[in-house]
């Protein structure tokens, strides 16, 4: 594989990473492009070694196609993704692109959708043994598959079952056995919760956590509900509408909330002690299009702190508040 980064602790790297979808007008001979979806639109991250990154914003935003890109289920339009210091997207031999695969892997939002019916549990857990470990010998991938199934809450019998024989909590840790099964690094889980009831969701949780320590994993949690971000993040990014408004400590990011945007999800919080209540702030209107982004801060629209001339016609750079916390915001919450 090719050399670490500069920042060794550095694990993952987006660099002004865009992923655009054209918008095509059907005409009777062909059709032609009139427009671009601007779903992930200039993002800049850096993912440490052994941390969780909680990547949150309302539905829409683009977090789901970020993570996608970072898997390679998607192409990005430009920008690049470095893991370990090289553009996954620029791999020239077949071993570079195997050892990232294996090394980086997916727990999906859906667990009714995300397993192949048809397939039982030992063959969904197994398949990338199959094809990371090629030469490994049948029963040896097994015993692998009944390790995994007893870390995740299951019972060996399970492997000879089909998934629509489980429960949406029970499938979804048939999905994450199967990320973990060819022992990765970077798992990117896309709202791994947000299908599963309230009393399923922290048993989940408290599970992803726990493996987390014992296999050593790093995390990047996508994620609308705030207080699951809260819970399980090490530093979060808030995205909007394409890109990220502010990123820091979770600390940083609950305690001293400095985009507006930010305060507003923040606002949302439900608080059970009713003294700590918080004012709810409402944003008017809904998101823009990711088709006609809005000039200037893109956020300005619905700011309850927009200027109607500044933030309308500069994009505000990304400024650093305090050592690991940055907002890109013209006029942030101090």
């Amino acid at each position: 594989m090719a050399s670490e980064s500069e920042n060794e602790n550095v694990l993952l790297e987006l660099r002004d990473l865009r992923k655009w979808f054209p918008v095509k007008e059907q005409g009777f001979i062909a059709s032609r492009q009139v427009a671009n979806v601007k779903a992930v639109d200039g993002v800049n991250l850096q993912i440490y070694k052994g941390e969780t990154l909680g990547l949150v914003g309302e539905s829409g935003c683009g977090k789901t196609t970020t993570g996608k890109v970072i898997v390679k289920l998607e192409p990005p339009t430009t920008g690049q993704v470095l893991y370990r210091g090289q553009d996954i997207y620029s791999f020239h031999t077949r071993e570079d692109e195997m050892y990232f695969k294996r090394n980086v892997q997916m727990i999906f939002q859906d667990p009714y959708s995300s397993l192949n019916p048809r397939m039982l549990v030992m063959d969904i857990i197994g398949e990338g043994l199959q094809i990371h470990e090629s030469h490994m010998p049948r029963l040896q991938r097994e015993q692998i598959v009944y390790d995994l199934l007893e870390k995740v809450g299951l019972e060996d019998y399970h492997a000879m079952r089909y998934p629509h024989e489980f429960s949406g909590g029970q499938r979804q840790r048939i999905g994450i056995a199967r990320a973990l099964a060819v022992n990765p690094e970077l798992v990117v889980a896309d709202e791994p919760v947000s299908a599963l009831d309230v009393s399923v969701q922290a048993q989940i949780l408290n599970l992803m956590q726990d493996l987390q320590k014992e296999f050593n994993l790093t995390y990047i949690f996508v994620a609308h509900d705030l207080s699951v971000i809260k819970h399980v993040s090490d530093r979060v990014a808030v995205m909007y509408l394409g890109t990220i408004v502010e990123y820091g400590t979770n600390r940083q990011i609950f305690t001293k909330t400095a985009h507006p945007y930010s305060v507003a999800l923040m606002s949302a919080i439900p608080r059970p002690d009713p003294r700590r209540k918080m004012k709810r702030i409402v944003l008017p209107g809904e998101p823009p299009s990711p088709i006609n982004i809005p000039s200037g801060c893109r956020f300005h629209p619905r700011c309850y702190k927009s200027d109607n001339d500044k933030c309308i016609k500069e994009d505000p750079p990304m400024i650093e508040l305090e050592p690991g916390h940055f907002v890109k915001c013209h006029y942030p919450e101090m």
